[in-house]
């Protein structure tokens, strides 16, 4: 499957973006499980297992060297993976990067002992584990838990080494916490649970033929209406309904019959008095959510651990439905982040625990001399990261791994790696002191945005265990992946294994997103569960059959929450999904008393022109063509000056720049690649009334939220994305930002254009009632005036 490699495999390369440690897999000293030989291999296992960890040369921080392959290929409809079932055909119990049934042995062994003695002594846990790594030999007092996190890890995830070898002295002294038992996973409970607890329902059946044609057909879906206290009006898809037919379970592709398949997903159903932990929540994250003292959280009900807005969200993600949220903002994005990463927390932790449980069984098999070849396991995907995280700045990614150490964590947990992620996510001292001497004036949600470090290029993955939140996994080794779309994009060149087994995939903050740049975001979308170039020595009899034959788009849950309406996420939402659980979209109307046109303060007349335009493709070119024959010619007059042309679109902006050119008006351009200078330069210019026109992009006033002095007239070429910019650029016209010739006369007036496909613009800024009537009102033209006494 090495397609397009050269030199052998480097899989360790989808580190974080300037990561200094790296780590190197072995390949060649893993044996199959079902060889075990007791004693004589637990010393070989053990002695290759320090080999690995001494060989680990800096290796990920490398780019990945390989043959230019276009990513398109592999962009088609999703279709069963060939070659994977070709090399399951030759070779059933292929080698693992996710189970390894080899070093496993050691980590259930360590789990066995805790169940039948929870007072075993901490020398016998080092004595079998001891030969495992050198650097716990360092100190006598090495935490027993620690040691389990390892092997646990280790027998997840097979022949990947511990990550990051040269991180010496900080990894040492992280890996030296206090003493703990591992708990054992939670394995007979979790079977018996299987019929009602959602992840079981969601994730361990299979497919029906009837399903996979609803959803593959142009119209997989039927919509309803719901209305709950918090998320108010919800728009419900669920899959379309067929006939039902008496069929037969078919076998699938690999030959293996089920008797359970999926069941297409119903009207949601808001829970009340049930306890967290009766959702199917792990009793741990239950008790870390509940940050009440001498509180068991475990106890609680959903209502009593969650606020109501938390209570609805979670109720839909926890049945994994697909979610789209567009009223999230600075005061309800933490509410919101809890959510998900319990979520996010939940699906990892029942995950490990299965492959643990499994892992478990085969061993006592094998202990028994009993034969493993026809016992079959599927709990796995192709590859180890089951959760992605999509966040724009690297202040949003401090914020989410805060979260998921204080949900995941006990009061004796520890992060590794923790002082060396806030060192590169952290905010800047020199950040620090231009802030503490530095007046702000700008408004709390721009604070609340770009307050600690704002790099929009970065990647990490965190690899999770009960008591440990490893940062700085490699992609292969971790969980869960928090990026942003440019650092997850400087990674797709090269390679995109790593997005093929994604279960869960959040997008957090979208409008931000949508303000860099969308391109990668589609981008991301288009690469996963495309068919892996490699085998990343996955053992395919644990990777689930609807895995195998490429249903894994039918089984994700996308979860994107949004500030604000935006259509472009709406698409991604309606086309990019087919999540056979159903999918939910909240959409609320806009009542007058939320409308931001009535926080314009200043006595301004506010003419809105609809122009006509019969597709949204077409729209572009009929609002230039409006705009340069019927409204440009009125700012010829001498009346007319001191006009600000408000553009969100960075292709409007090049091309109604190039226009003015051409007709050689006198303006000046402000766009977000103007340099500082050459800003302050054009920003004088237009108060004095030296440029009579300033073209003035919505990414610019986005990222700095400018007070532009001097203008007199305004100018919406489109109206915002963000709708409380409107009422902050009209109240610049106020009389204490005006060029004084201007400043009492109420000559000052603003323009907006607008066609039917800025509704949902239109809707927040005037109310959807009175949209409605200015969309269909046979009038082109609608005047507001506020202000006045």
């Amino acid at each position: 499957m090495g397609r397009g490699r050269r030199g052998g495999s480097k899989r360790g390369n989808f580190k974080n973006h300037g990561s200094r440690n790296s780590s190197s897999r072995g390949r060649g000293n893993l044996k199959n499980k079902r060889k075990f030989n007791k004693n004589e291999d637990r010393k070989k296992d053990a002695e290759s297992d320090n080999k690995r960890q001494k060989l680990q040369p800096e290796k990920e921080s490398e780019p990945l060297v390989e043959e230019s392959s276009s990513s398109s290929e592999s962009e088609e409809e999703v279709k069963p993976y060939t070659q994977l079932l070709s090399m399951f055909k030759s070779s059933n119990r292929a080698q693992q990067v996710l189970t390894s049934d080899e070093d496993e042995s050691e980590d259930i062994d360590s789990e066995d002992k805790s169940e039948e003695a929870d007072s075993r002594s901490e020398g016998d846990n080092s004595s079998e584990f001891g030969d495992e790594e050198m650097d716990e030999e360092v100190n006598e007092e090495v935490d027993t838990e620690d040691e389990n996190d390892e092997e646990e890890e280790r027998g997840l995830h097979g022949v990947q080494e511990a990550d990051d070898v040269e991180e010496d002295d900080e990894e040492l002294d992280n890996e030296e916490h206090e003493d703990e038992t591992e708990d054992e996973p939670s394995g007979d409970e979790e079977e018996m649970g299987s019929s009602t607890d959602p992840y079981h329902l969601h994730y361990e059946r299979e497919m029906s033929e009837s399903l996979l044609e609803i959803l593959t057909s142009p119209k997989p879906y039927e919509t309803q209406e719901l209305n709950w206290k918090a998320l108010g009006r919800m728009v419900i898809h669920l899959p379309a309904k067929t006939e039902k037919k008496t069929e037969k379970p078919k076998p699938v592709l690999l030959g293996e019959s089920t008797e359970k398949y999926v069941i297409p997903g119903t009207m949601p159903i808001l829970k009340t008095g049930v306890p967290l932990v009766d959702y199917g929540v792990k009793s741990q994250l239950c008790a870390n959510l509940d940050k009440r003292p001498l509180s068991d959280g475990s106890t609680q009900t959903a209502e009593e651990l969650l606020s109501p807005l938390q209570h609805e969200l979670f109720n839909l993600a926890n049945e994994y439905r697909d979610i789209y949220y567009p009223e999230m903002n600075h005061l309800n994005i933490d509410e919101i982040r809890t959510v998900y990463c319990l979520h996010s927390l939940n699906h990892v932790m029942k995950s490990r625990d299965k492959v643990l449980l499994h892992n478990a069984k085969l061993k006592k098999y094998k202990e028994n001399g009993q034969s493993t070849d026809d016992v079959e396991f599927r709990d796995q995907g192709l590859v180890r990261p089951r959760v992605l995280i999509i966040a724009p700045l690297r202040n949003s990614a401090v914020k989410i791994v805060e979260k998921l150490a204080s949900l995941l964590l006990p009061a004796k947990g520890q992060i590794i790696n923790k002082d060396r992620f806030y060192k590169e996510f952290g905010e800047e001292k020199d950040e620090e002191d231009k802030k503490e001497n530095k007046k702000s004036y700008k408004p709390e949600d721009y604070e609340a945005v770009f307050t600690g470090n704002t790099d929009d290029s970065f990647r990490i993955g965190i690899s999770v265990a009960k008591r440990t939140l490893k940062l700085y996994a490699g992609f292969y080794k971790a969980d869960i992946l928090i990026a942003s779309p440019l650092g997850a994009r400087t990674l797709l060149a090269d390679d995109f294994d790593f997005l093929c087994s994604i279960e869960v995939l959040v997008i957090d903050q979208t409008d931000i997103l949508y303000m860099q740049n969308w391109d990668h975001v589609l981008h991301i979308f288009q690469h996963l569960h495309l068919q892996p170039r490699e085998q990343h020595d996955t053992d395919l009899s644990r990777v689930r059959l609807w895995a195998l034959n490429g249903y894994s788009p039918h089984y994700r849950q996308n979860l994107i929450f949004s500030s604000v309406a935006l259509p472009e996420a709406a698409a991604l939402f309606s086309r990019r999904g087919t999540n056979f659980a159903g999918k939910v979209r909240v959409e609320n109307v806009v009542l007058p008393s939320a409308t931001t046109v009535c926080r314009v303060l200043v006595q301004l007349p506010q003419a809105f022109h609809r122009f006509p335009t019969p597709t949204a493709a077409q729209s572009a070119d009929d609002r230039f063509h409006f705009f340069t024959k019927k409204i440009l010619p009125q700012y010829r007059d001498q009346l007319m000056s001191n006009t600000l042309i408000y553009i969100p679109s960075y292709y409007d902006y090049v091309r109604l720049r190039n226009h003015l050119h051409k007709e050689e008006y006198n303006f000046g351009q402000a766009c977000e690649y103007t340099p500082d200078g050459k800003l302050a330069q054009v920003r004088n210019r237009f108060f004095l009334g030296k440029k009579r026109l300033l073209l003035y992009t919505e990414r610019l006033h986005f990222y700095r939220r400018l007070t532009m002095k001097g203008i007199h007239h305004i100018v919406f070429y489109q109206l915002p994305t963000f709708p409380n910019f409107y009422p902050e650029l009209c109240n610049l016209l106020q009389d204490a930002f005006q060029n004084p010739k201007y400043r009492g006369d109420g000559s000052q007036t603003c323009t907006v254009l607008y066609s039917t496909y800025d509704a949902q613009r239109l809707a927040a800024i005037v109310g959807s009632q009175r949209a409605a009537e200015m969309l269909t009102s046979d009038r082109p033209v609608h005047l507001f005036v506020s202000g006045g006494s």
